[in-house]
């Protein structure tokens, strides 16, 4: 003996009516089963929905606790790229100080500044290497 489904009586305009009865047409189903999928999928996109707001505040912790490490170590590596363009420009400015003749030199700051938006210009692809 087949088992009884509970049935639930629904009313619509003739409109959704008139797109139920197209849609089952052409998809070669009865307007039950047409109705009937559009509340699974209704229910389904609900208790995703729901699920989602459950499973956000975890998936973020177990990011978080994945990039985390990559994360610092790109911000320890760029303080020591930091450090070492430092030094660079340090022991450029020293080398003309110390090694080239007063009367050669420029005004060390001068060339500083100008070297400094040469290579922002350069880092931007704006540079002129010519």
């Amino acid at each position: 003996m087949p088992t009884k489904h509970p049935r639930l009586p629904v009313t619509f305009t003739e409109n959704e009516y008139e797109q139920l009865k197209l849609l089952a047409q052409k998809n070669n189903l009865s307007m039950s089963e047409v109705c009937r999928e559009f509340v699974v999928q209704g229910l389904n996109g609900t208790i995703s929905q729901q699920n989602l707001d459950f499973m956000t505040p975890i998936i973020r912790e177990q990011l978080k606790g994945l990039l985390e490490p990559a994360v610092e170590r790109l911000a320890a590596i760029n303080a020591k790229t930091c450090v070492q363009a430092g030094a660079a420009a340090y022991l450029s400015a020293e080398a003309i100080l110390r090694f080239v003749p007063e009367d050669r030199q420029e005004d060390v700051e001068e060339a500083y500044i100008a070297a400094r938006k040469k290579a922002v210009r350069y880092m931007q692809g704006k540079a002129d290497l010519s």
